[in-house]
């Protein structure tokens, strides 16, 4: 599947296959959908587990956008604003797609994105 995504002012190109399951271990050393079930637990009123929460679906934005990028994931994350953190609607946006493109939610579910409090 490709969709993409606007982050800001930059759109993003996403690509998912069953390879992108492959391809977030080789990168990340860990196992996207542990990684998913992670985010499902965790408690995002603790600091550690928001840094934990962005770090994930960013590492996922950012495996879905390789096959069109030769970015390392340092520079993507650099790439980015932080006022994406503080918009509503880019992070309901972002976690929709990730659950779209990696089928871990059906189609008009609406998952909870992360809220700092």
């Amino acid at each position: 599947m490709e969709k993409t995504l606007k982050l800001g002012d930059t759109d993003y190109r996403l690509h998912s296959s069953l390879f992108t399951i492959i391809d977030y271990r080789n990168v990340f050393s860990t196992e996207l959908f542990s990684d998913i079930k992670k985010l499902e637990k965790s408690n995002i009123k603790k600091e550690d587990d928001l840094s934990t929460v962005i770090d994930t679906i960013f590492r996922i934005i950012y495996v879905l956008h390789r096959p069109f990028s030769k970015q390392s994931y340092n520079d993507f994350l650099m790439s980015l604003d932080f006022s994406i953190l503080s918009n509503q609607n880019e992070l309901e946006n972002l976690t929709n797609t990730i659950g779209e493109m990696l089928g871990t939610f059906q189609k008009g579910s609406t998952p909870k994105p992360p809220t700092k409090k």
